[in-house]
């Protein structure tokens, strides 16, 4: 009994106190548990706890077979993060010292099982290239995440089961693609760091997110080269095309004029068209140089809230999206070849005042947010997983480019359409010659009160109309703009009858670059999708491209044709040294040949350019911004509006512009007078030359501030 009582106030301080020995009850304790001692080993053995077996590694990732003869990356996907259940692959060819992309190959759907403890996959392979060996078997014997990953076994056999060939595949990664991203910061931006999905009403979990995160639940692993430069400009800075599109190519110390998963982030402050259309987002693809690089800017989204830390997060995620060859979600009918429109997708492509899943499901920008699970459809993440690497890889097929070796086509005519409204388009100038540039005017006449996109939104750069050109070669284009904008801007409640005008140089091409290089006969279409979905076609406009007549003509031509014009022509001049070629034959044009009738367009390009600054990025990091300089603009474009006012030069919709952007420039310098006699001349033009009401409204509120 004192035995139980020792013991009991050891376990127990609230127990009864002990009546204790001299030697404090150490004695009685060790007296006790020598007396248990029998007692104990006379008790049955402990039953042994089965042991707790050790997860598996997921077999999803990407493996690489050796640098001999062919060189297959293969990468799985049947478990881990959102399967897919596909397989895709790679095949590079090995001779010597080199390594060159041979083709590519996708398994759309698998079988999986489990054989003698490996994973077993088997499905049939769309290819590249022709072949007979199309069933692909992939065995991946599984092991516990405390042991290395396996290698990957493929066998590829034919539809009658005749064997073809086998590659050991090491693991390389859990990733299926791995992509380096070098980010700057302009000078008084504070970059995007993370956004916890949790801080406003989602469709998923909470976690935290950046870029990296974001595209790694995609299967992505975006590696940071930790090269972030920060571009000095001055605190007032404002970016316009030409200075981005030089700015890619001098500050993406990566850049190469060749496929590569390598792309550039520039987060930047304000874009000249920030202001004016709510643009947040570029991506430049320009042949040879596609989908390389692009930028966010922070101006109106600038803050620590958390709608704006979300919408910095959805706007970096979403413009590498691009990069990656990703379409608006609206837009997946502008593919080459299309695909259905998906305005209901909870994506990080769709636009979320764009969010539209019909019927009366909630839509618009609330509706999306609340809920958004913060990833890609399935369509998309098929795309970055496993499309075929050249319509992936930045630097490969031009924006918009698929798989399919289908040809596009013109788009066809509506059965019906009750969407109220009609689109026209016509060519300018009349009878041109090998080399002029082509200017598409487009006009949206709304035929019953609605919302649409404002009239400089119907500019192809931004993604609502599409142009399709079908030429005397006899291949059709979808005309890719070399610059794409990303806007968020309000829509426009349109009355009844109005006219919504704009026009854009077509000349050039982000996939073929000059796109009317050859004399012949064009057929040149548009389509348009409207708020609610409705696609609206165009005329088809008929335009005849005439060789040219003389010498001088033909030197023109050439001049004209370059790919440096082209792109120069695109953002109406540059101070780029990688443009330079194209900004000399303009000069040229003007100095040689004055008479010629495109040497217009030459003084527009050169006379923009003058108009407006230019930011320079030197390869060292430092930042040299030249001001306007109006008199030589001036000079240029007053002969460029001058010879427009009949019924040549350039046309109509682009003379007011000009006239508007110089009066502009001219008021920010503190010329009010010259800025107003400007305004004034572009609106008594518009007023002689019946121009559409919208743009003359347009040019008497300027002309009256």
């Amino acid at each position: 009994m004192a035995h139980e009582n020792v013991v009991a106030s050891l376990a127990d301080p609230a127990a009864p106190a002990a009546v204790a020995p001299a030697d404090n009850g150490f004695a009685a304790l060790e007296s006790f548990l020598t007396d248990q001692a029998p007692a104990a080993a006379a008790q049955a053995p402990p039953i042994p706890l089965p042991p707790i077996p050790l997860p598996f590694r997921a077999t999803s990732g990407r493996y690489r077979s050796p640098l001999t003869g062919f060189q297959l990356e293969l990468r799985v996907d049947v478990d881990g993060r959102q399967p897919l259940m596909k397989l895709s692959g790679d095949y590079f060819t090995v001779s010597g010292g080199t390594v060159t992309y041979f083709g590519s190959w996708t398994v759309d759907a698998v079988t999986t099982s489990t054989v003698n403890g490996s994973m077993v996959v088997v499905g049939t392979a769309r290819t590249t290239w022709p072949t007979t060996f199309t069933v692909a078997r992939v065995v991946v014997p599984r092991r516990t995440v405390l042991q290395p990953a396996a290698a990957a076994t493929i066998t590829w056999s034919t539809l009658t089961g005749a064997p073809g060939a086998t590659y050991v595949c090491q693991h390389e990664s859990g990733a299926l693609r791995t992509v380096e991203l070098e980010q700057d910061v302009e000078d008084g931006v504070t970059r995007f760091d993370s956004y916890n999905t949790g801080s406003l009403p989602s469709g998923g979990p909470a976690r935290q997110l950046n870029v990296a995160a974001a595209y790694g639940e995609a299967g992505i692993q975006i590696l940071d080269t930790g090269g972030t430069n920060v571009v000095r400009t001055s605190p007032t800075h404002i970016w316009n095309d030409a200075s981005l599109h030089d700015a890619m190519l001098t500050h993406f110390s990566r850049y190469a004029e060749r496929p590569q998963f390598k792309v550039w982030l520039l987060h930047a402050r304000e874009h000249e068209l920030t202001s004016t259309e709510n643009v947040i987002g570029i991506m430049f693809d320009q042949k040879g140089l596609q989908r390389q690089g692009c930028a966010s800017f922070y101006e109106t989204i600038q803050s620590a809230a958390a709608a704006d830390q979300r919408t910095q997060l959805y706007v970096n995620v979403h413009e590498l999206g691009h990069c990656f060859n990703l379409f608006h979600s609206f837009h997946k009918s502008f593919m080459n070849p299309p695909l259905p429109d998906r305005p209901g997708a909870l994506s990080w492509m769709n636009y979320p005042k764009r969010f539209n899943p019909g019927g009366s499901a909630p839509s618009g920008e609330a509706a999306f947010w609340g809920a958004f699970d913060f990833g890609f459809d399935g369509l998309e993440l098929a795309h970055i997983r496993h499309g075929f690497r050249n319509n992936v890889i930045m630097g490969g097929s031009p924006f918009g480019t698929g798989a399919a070796l289908e040809a596009p086509i013109q788009p066809a005519e509506a059965v019906s359409d009750t969407s109220g409204l009609q689109l026209s388009i016509r060519t300018s100038p009349d009878r041109p010659t090998l080399g002029t540039p082509i200017v598409l005017e487009i006009a949206l006449t709304v035929q019953r009160g609605q919302l649409v996109h404002r009239a400089s939104q119907l500019h192809p750069s931004f993604g609502q109309v599409q142009v399709t050109v079908s030429r005397p070669s006899g291949d059709t284009v979808v005309h890719r703009p070399a610059v794409l904008h990303c806007a968020a801007s309000e829509l426009h409640d349109a009355a009844a009858g109005e006219v919504l005008p704009v026009s854009a140089y077509i000349g050039y091409d982000a996939g073929v670059g000059q796109l009317f290089e050859d004399p012949g006969a064009y057929r040149i279409r548009a389509s348009y999708t409207a708020p609610d979905g409705s696609v609206v076609v165009s005329n088809t406009a008929l335009l005849r491209v005439w060789s040219p007549a003389g010498d001088d003509s033909a030197v023109v031509a050439d001049l004209m044709l370059r790919d440096e014009t082209g792109m120069a022509l695109t953002l109406l001049g540059s101070d780029s040294p990688y443009l330079r070629r194209g900004m000399d034959a303009l000069q040229e044009v003007v100095e040689e040949h004055a008479d010629h009738r495109d040497a217009v367009y030459a003084q527009l390009a050169i006379g923009m350019n003058a108009a407006r600054p230019f930011t320079k990025l030197h390869a060292d990091g430092s930042v040299e911004e030249r001001p306007p300089d109006l008199s030589r603009a001036d000079r240029f474009l007053n002969q460029a509006i001058d010879a427009s006012r009949g019924t040549g030069g350039l046309d109509d919709l682009t003379v007011y512009q000009v006239m508007a952007y110089l009066a502009a420039s001219h008021a920010a310098a503190g010329d009010a007078d010259r800025a107003r006699r400007l305004r004034q001349d572009a609106t008594e033009l518009a007023r002689s030359k019946n121009a559409p009401s919208t743009i003359q409204r347009m040019l008497r509120g300027n002309s009256d501030s």
